[in-house]
C-alpha cells in the first residue's frame, strides 16, 4: 500500500510521516505487508504521479495554492481513491460544500491528528485497497479505455505514439511520453522498462532469453543491456 502526504508545514509533515509509519508496523506485524509512505511539501511534485497512491493526506495553508486547490486538482486528475484533507487553518469542509462538490473519496481529519482515527483512516484505505483494482485511462483519437494492470501486456515506441498493447489482441495507440506514462503506470507494481521505449508486464512474459523477453501473446522483445536485471528484480520485488 502506498500512501502520500502533501504539507507545506514541517512540523505536521513529519508528525504525519511517524503516525503512518507507526501504522505500518502495526500492520507488519499483523500481515506482513508494508506502507510504502512518501511526504512532500512541494505541490508540483505531488502531483506530478497521484494516480500511483492507494489514499493521499494534504494540508497546504501557503500561497499561491492551497489544499483546496489541491484536492480540485486531484479531482481533475481522475484521483478515485481516498483524499484525506487534514484541518489545521483552513476548513475544508465549509470550501467544499460551498462550492458544492460532491466526491464520494473525499475524507477530514482534523488536526492534532489523534492516533485513533488515523488507525481508523488507514484501516479503511486498506480494505478499499484490497477491494478495488486501480485503472488507468488510455485516452486515443477514436475512443478510450480503462485498462487494469493485469490488462497491459506491453507499452511500446512507435514514431510518436505510445501503442499500449492489451490482451485479446486490442492495441491502443495514446500520444503521451514513454518516461511520463511510465510514471503514471506506478500504481502496477508488475511494470518493468526493458528498453527506452519500451515497459512490459512481467505477469505476462513466457520466458526470457539473452538479451529477449518473449511474451505470452507470442511477441518477443529486445532487453537492452541497460535493464538486462530489471525483469528478475521486478518479479522479485511483486513476490514479496
Amino acid at each position: 500500500m502506498h500512501l502520500a502526504i502533501c504539507d507545506d508545514n514541517i512540523a505536521d509533515r513529519k508528525q504525519t510521516e511517524r503516525l503512518l509509519g507507526r501504522q505500518s508496523d502495526r500492520i507488519f506485524k499483523d500481515t506482513g505487508e508494508r506502507i510504502y509512505i512518501d511526504s512532500f511539501g512541494n505541490v508540483e511534485a505531488f502531483l506530478h504521479n497521484p494516480q500511483m497512491y492507494h489514499g493521499l493526506f494534504v494540508d497546504m495553508v501557503g500561497n499561491p495554492i492551497n489544499g483546496f486547490e489541491v484536492m480540485k486538482k486531484l479531482l481533475e486528475a481522475g484521483v478515485y481513491r481516498p483524499i484525506i484533507m487534514c484541518t489545521s487553518s483552513i476548513d475544508y469542509k465549509l470550501l467544499i460544500q460551498e462550492a458544492n462538490i460532491d466526491a464520494p473519496n473525499i475524507y477530514y481529519l482534523d488536526k492534532p491528528i489523534k492516533v485513533a482515527e488515523i488507525t481508523a483512516m488507514v484501516d479503511m484505505i486498506k480494505e478499499l485497497t484490497v477491494e478495488g483494482e486501480p485503472t488507468i485511462e488510455l485516452r486515443s483519437r477514436d475512443n478510450t479505455v480503462y485498462a487494469k494492470g493485469d490488462d497491459i501486456l506491453f507499452v511500446k515506441k512507435v514514431k510518436n505514439e505510445l501503442w499500449v498493447y492489451l490482451t485479446e489482441g486490442r492495441i491502443v495507440p495514446i500520444i503521451a511520453d514513454i518516461v511520463n506514462f511510465y510514471d503514471e503506470c506506478g500504481m502496477f507494481d508488475q511494470m518493468c522498462p526493458i528498453n527506452d521505449n519500451c515497459f512490459i508486464n512481467v505477469n505476462h512474459v513466457k520466458k526470457t532469453s539473452f538479451m529477449k523477453a518473449e511474451m505470452d501473446n507470442g511477441t518477443t522483445l529486445p532487453v537492452t543491456f541497460t535493464y538486462r536485471n530489471a525483469i528478475k528484480k521486478t518479479k522479485e520485488s511483486i513476490s514479496k
